[in-house]
């Protein structure tokens, strides 16, 4: 694989990442935006400020459903975004040796054309195009591969996180849904062990009452909108996880201009 091939990949994964990041974030934000006054609901006098209108980590109270402390979800919104504005600065800076300057595009590259001259005489041409001068760009390789890694931790750490918050709001409602509808027997245990996050979201949609004085506004599909989120992030995850080991190969390949003694 040359370095064309190899920065056309970059480019299809930096572009990648940036859409899967820029939905993630979309698609936590919506559903936040729209619980948050009404799961501020938590028990304690006001001076507390206990700010738990967050749809990630949500709580089945004695009276409500409370939300989880904001933070959560200030961090689930946000914590993508620093890696994906780095995704778009690389996915266009690829983009542009790729689409442009087409740079590495005959590195390497051989041709062979056979001739025959007076029906006796076979002569064997090679051809090879390689760049003239050191690409600048073939020093960021290590670097890059470090970055990349470095994010994919922070992105892993990120999609846990919404994960395991979306897990307990879907168990918590669970239980605060069996007490709403008093629901017994066998219908408590559909709806424990059988019903889906996405089921048990869609009841919440429909069923969860406003907290006093706030509005929701229009209904949402809050299950779909939180798992597309999360199914985007753990994508990204496995993105920066391939850059990571595309510019690792990149710089082994390299390694007679990068080091003193690759040869």
């Amino acid at each position: 694989m040359n370095q064309y091939l190899t920065e056309r990949r970059l480019c299809w994964c930096y572009g990648l990442l940036a859409v899967l990041l820029a939905a993630t974030v979309i698609c936590l934000g919506i559903p936040y935006n729209h619980w948050k006054a009404t799961l501020d609901v938590c028990p304690g006098s006001w001076l507390e400020n206990n700010n738990c209108g967050c749809i990630l980590y949500g709580v089945s109270t004695y009276q409500y459903f409370t939300g989880g402390h904001n933070s959560y979800c200030l961090y689930a919104v946000f914590a993508p975004i620093p890696i994906l504005v780095y995704a778009l600065i690389m996915a266009i800076f690829h983009m542009y040796r790729v689409c442009i300057n087409n740079i590495g595009e005959y590195e390497g590259e051989k041709s062979t054309t056979m001739d025959e001259i007076e029906g006796e005489t076979i002569v064997v041409t090679t051809r090879s195009r390689a760049a003239q001068n050191i690409d600048g760009v073939i020093f960021c390789w290590i670097p890059t591969s470090s970055v990349a890694a470095v994010f994919a931790v922070y992105n892993l750490i990120h999609a846990s996180i919404i994960t395991d918050g979306f897990l307990k709001t879907c168990q918590q409602y669970r239980g605060y849904l069996v007490r709403e509808v008093r629901a017994s027997g066998d219908q408590a245990t559909a709806i424990h062990f059988r019903l889906s996050c996405q089921a048990i979201f869609d009841f919440m949609d429909y069923i969860q009452k406003d907290a006093p004085n706030s509005r929701r506004g229009d209904f949402i599909n809050t299950g779909i909108s939180m798992e597309i989120a999360i199914i985007t992030s753990w994508l990204a995850v496995v993105l920066w996880i391939a850059v990571a080991v595309y510019t690792a190969i990149r710089a082994y390949k390299e390694r007679d201009v990068l080091t003193c003694c690759g040869k």
